[in-house]
């Protein structure tokens, strides 16, 4: 009975040390010392621009999130953005119109600025954050051009210098 016992025991060791290892092995748990851990998304990236980033939300507000691979941030921010200067327009176009003499007359209303206030402000965030976030992507990620494997390894023989009476011939050795 012991003797089961204790085999049992030692089958249980080491499985249980085979799969601590194999748990230890697998690349997206193993950090060196010296390294980052990268999330999937900005791992085949190259550095991300700050001004093109707030270029870009500065234009339609959400892209410079989008720019930085951040979607959901963009959605949020785009969506406040379309949803408030959409709804504003509707509201000003369903309001009374008031003609007098040959001037038309729409009432101004604090409804409108109102609406308009989160328009505002997302426009503002995005221009912002996009910048602060594309800084930090690099900063924290340690973004930058990616070295290019070589592609291409292209030996010729070439005439090196050709006058009237001799010629060098040599090669060339071209790295793409």
């Amino acid at each position: 009975m012991m003797k089961k016992l204790s085999l049992c025991a030692l089958l249980c060791l080491t499985i249980s040390i085979a799969h601590a290892q194999s748990a230890i092995s697998t690349p997206d748990t193993v950090k060196k010392a010296d390294s980052v851990y990268v999330p999937y998304k900005y791992r085949d990236i190259h550095k991300r621009s700050p001004v093109l980033a707030g270029l870009l939300s500065l234009y339609i507000p959400g892209l410079g999130q989008l720019y930085n691979k951040q979607e959901l941030k963009a959605g949020i921010v785009f969506g406040t953005w379309a949803l408030s200067f959409g709804v504003a327009e509707v509201y000003a176009n369903n309001r009374p119109v008031y003609v007098t003499g040959n001037k038309v007359d729409r009432p101004k209303d604090a409804v409108t600025v109102a609406l308009l206030v989160p328009f505002a402000v997302a426009t503002i965030y995005s221009v912002i954050d996009a910048p602060i976030t594309a800084s930090r992507l690099n900063r924290v990620y340690h973004l930058g051009k990616k070295k290019r494997g070589l592609t291409t390894l292209h030996i010729e023989p070439e005439l090196m210098n050709i006058s009237p009476d001799h010629y060098t011939a040599g090669v060339s050795l071209i790295l793409r």
